[in-house]
C-alpha cells in the first residue's frame, strides 16, 4: 500500500484547489474501500464457515468409523476380524498418507478407498438370521456409506478453489485505495494511518489464505480425531513421524 501511495505521488499531480482533486480522490477511495471491505468480509466468512465445516466432518466421520467397528463386534461371527482390521488399515492410510495428499491438492487416497471398499463388501455379504443381526446389518450398511459421504465432504475444500477470482480484485482494491490518498502529504501521521489500514487488510487476507486449504499450513487441521481412534478403539499405533502430525 505504501509503494502504491508513493508511486501515485510520483506519477499524478495533486491538482489545484479549484480542480476539487481532493474531493474526487476521497470519493473514489471511499467507494472502492466499501466494495473491497464487502468482498473481504464475505470471503472471510465463507472460508471460516468451510473451515469449521471440515472440522465437524472429521468428527462425524470418526464417529461413523467407531460405530461400524463396534457394531461389527456386536454382530459377531466371521465379519468381526476383517471389518475391524479393514477399518484400522483405512484410518492408518488416512493419517499417514491421505492427509498429506489433501494438503498438496492430490485429493483422496486410492488406497483409503480400497480399504473402504473391502469393508463395504464384507458388510454387503452379511446374511442376518435374527432380528438383532438384521438391525445391525442395516445399521452397518448405513454407517459405512456415511463414511464415504464424509470422505467426499473432506475433499471438497481442496477442489473448489477460486483463488484467481478473489485475489486479483483483493490486491487491485488495495492498490486503488492506497493510490487515492496521493493527494495527502506523506507526513508521519498519514503514513502511520495508511500503514495501519494496510496491516489490518493484510491480516484479513492472511486468514483467508490460511483457511483456504484446511489441510495445509498455516491453518492446518491435524487429523487428531483419527489419531484418537488409532490409540483407542482401533488400537493400532500411528506410524508417521511426530513432526508431520503433532506440530503446526
Amino acid at each position: 500500500m505504501l509503494a502504491s501511495y508513493f508511486l501515485a505521488r510520483r506519477l499524478l499531480h495533486p491538482g489545484n484547489e479549484g480542480d476539487r482533486t481532493l474531493e474526487v480522490a476521497g470519493n473514489v477511495a471511499v467507494r472502492v474501500a466499501t466494495l473491497h471491505s464487502l468482498i473481504l468480509g464475505l470471503v472471510y466468512a465463507q472460508e471460516l464457515d468451510d473451515y469449521k465445516g471440515v472440522r465437524s466432518t472429521l468428527i462425524e466421520e470418526t464417529v461413523a468409523i467407531s460405530d461400524v467397528f463396534n457394531d461389527a463386534r456386536r454382530y459377531g461371527g466371521a465379519i468381526v476380524t476383517p471389518v475391524q482390521e479393514g477399518l484400522s488399515r483405512y484410518v492408518s492410510v488416512v493419517v499417514n498418507e491421505e492427509w498429506e495428499g489433501l494438503a498438496d491438492g492430490k485429493g483422496l487416497s486410492p488406497r483409503a478407498w480400497q480399504e473402504w471398499e473391502r469393508v463395504y463388501d464384507h458388510v454387503l455379504d452379511l446374511a442376518p438370521t435374527t432380528d438383532r443381526q438384521r438391525y445391525l446389518s442395516t445399521r452397518l450398511k448405513d454407517r459405512v456409506t456415511a463414511i464415504a459421504k464424509y470422505r467426499q465432504l473432506r475433499e471438497a475444500p481442496t477442489t473448489s478453489r477460486f483463488s484467481g477470482l478473489f485475489w486479483a480484485p483483493a490486491i487491485i482494491g488495495l492498490i486503488i485505495v492506497s493510490s487515492a490518498f496521493y493527494v495527502y502529504r506523506p507526513s508521519r501521521t498519514h503514513l502511520v494511518l495508511l500503514g495501519l489500514f494496510g496491516a489490518y487488510s493484510g491480516v484479513i487476507l492472511f486468514f483467508i489464505f490460511a483457511f483456504g486449504n484446511p489441510y495445509a499450513n498455516p491453518g492446518k487441521l491435524e487429523p487428531r480425531p483419527f489419531q484418537h481412534l488409532l490409540k483407542g478403539d482401533l488400537g493400532i499405533p500411528v506410524l508417521t513421524t511426530p513432526n508431520r502430525l503433532f506440530t503446526q
